[in-house]
């Protein structure tokens, strides 16, 4: 529309300046070395305007000739970038079909039309890996750092080999880098954490946990499971080099998030009493044993009795270590933990009748069994007892949810496949571990979006 009006606009001029000769004749008299030339005024008008023409038109066919070599030298570049770009995306379908054959022609096609281009390398490097030669992909994928558009693309290429390869601490430093250019992709932060978990390197992850809640990567209920879980490892890392009131501080917050797992309530405990604060440790075993009972707690608690005040007789034996097992016990009584655990103090007191209640309320039968042995010598009844403790659950154990491996205790990382908070206190399923699970990466493919990290339970 505006050009229309442009040439409308040009055109008025024109018959404008026509219009206003033709209303103005006149002569143009011109005397030069003896000559006389008279002109009209119109036709010396036409005859100016031919001219300008004329120069005009030499002028454009001067410069077509001299920039032809440019204009096919373009025309070249252009025809070679569109055959490159046809055979790069031929390559990336082939890639994303898994045809290495076809990927790798292709790749060999693009890097011969357009060599210097991000995209290239990325196919090449892609190939690469689908023929299996990952040398050739680090490569292509560290020369892709080097530009800036691209440099992603070389880092997430290189991040997927450095896993693979099990290079966690080249890979914490690539997706730090990952992060800083992409710090609101889900999949970056979330692998982060899982890397920076599984290297130890605990104040990042929380800064990293930090932030995955605030994106809502994972619900306050498993952040605040996560970062207790981080507390509880540094305090016990910070325990073992001799620094106990640093961990007893760490432990005291992972305590507090929740008094019902065990590990930092009894690391809490257990530090509080070593640097001298007994009755701090006691109030922190009543506050776990509230919030949930646990074998490991009932026995620092135990370890933790006070020694009587006067020799006991020996009818009075172990009476003390049942008033004070009861004491823990009383807190939670409809727990079978407080039955157990009142119910061997009292076995052990040889308070039959006592044992006898507690023991059958807890379901313990081996016990049972014990007192039938102690109480009354009836071998017959403790077998019976025996025989249905086989046909009972076993007993509850830290168990990794991603691997199903069995720990003689909690510890951050799974000691088979390396799971972060992956231990939970559950009843065994079976003694077969499940396939080890892979850190994870996001996907080699790269048309489809990047595989999420698998939760921690």
């Amino acid at each position: 529309m505006i050009r229309a009006l442009w040439f409308l606009a040009r055109l008025s001029l024109l018959v404008f300046a026509v219009g206003w000769l033709a209303a103005r004749p006149g002569w143009i008299t011109v005397d030069w070395l003896g000559y006389r030339v008279e002109l009209a005024i119109g036709f010396a008008a036409a005859a100016l305007s031919v001219l300008l023409l004329g120069v005009i038109f030499i002028d454009r066919l001067w410069r077509g000739f001299v920039s032809m070599p440019a204009t096919l030298r373009r025309y070249r570049y252009t025809v070679r970038r569109e055959k490159g770009y046809r055979a790069l995306t031929s390559g990336l379908v082939s890639v994303a079909a898994g045809d290495p054959q076809g990927a790798e022609r292709h790749a060999k096609k693009a890097e011969a039309l357009i060599p210097a281009t991000p995209l290239t390398k990325l196919l090449t490097a892609q190939t690469a890996l689908l023929n299996g030669n990952a040398p050739k992909a680090r490569r292509e994928f560290t020369a892709l750092l080097e530009d800036g558009e691209a440099a992603f693309f070389g880092l997430r290429g290189l991040l997927t080999q450095t896993l693979k390869d099990g290079s966690y601490g080249e890979a914490q430093t690539l997706i730090r880098k990952a992060e800083a250019l992409q710090p609101k992709r889900v999949w970056v932060v979330r692998t982060r954490f899982d890397i920076e978990t599984r290297n130890k390197s605990w104040p990042e992850a929380l800064e990293v946990l930090k932030k995955a809640e605030k994106m809502r990567i994972y619900d306050a209920q498993t952040a605040r499971r996560h970062r207790q879980s981080i507390l509880t490892a540094q305090a016990m890392e910070n325990e073992k080099q001799g620094y106990l009131t640093i961990a007893a501080k760490q432990a005291a917050r992972a305590a507090g998030l929740d008094y019902g797992f065990a590990p930092a309530s009894v690391l809490l405990a257990d530090l509080y009493d070593r640097i001298g604060k007994k009755r701090a440790a006691l109030r922190t075993i009543e506050k776990a044993w509230k919030a949930q009972p646990h074998p490991a707690v009932a026995a620092l608690w135990m370890r933790l009795m006070p020694p009587p005040r006067k020799a006991p007789s020996v009818y009075d034996s172990g009476r003390d270590a049942y008033q004070w097992a009861r004491r823990l016990g009383d807190l939670n009584p409809q727990h079978s933990l407080s039955q157990r655990l009142s119910g061997h103090a009292a076995l052990d007191a040889s308070l039959w009748k006592e044992a006898r209640e507690r023991l059958t309320a807890a379901a313990d039968f081996r016990a049972l069994a014990k007192l039938e042995r102690a109480e009354t010598g009836n071998e017959a009844k403790a077998r019976e007892w025996l025989e249905r403790a086989e046909d009972y659950p076993p007993e509850p154990r830290w168990i990794c949810d991603s691997c199903g491996h069995v720990a003689a205790q909690w510890s951050v990382l799974c000691g088979h496949c390396a799971a972060f908070d992956a231990l939970g206190w559950t009843v065994p399923q079976g003694d077969a571990h499940k396939p080890q699970p892979a850190l994870a990466l996001p996907d080699n493919d790269i048309i489809a979006p990047p595989a999420q990290l698998a939760s921690m339970r």
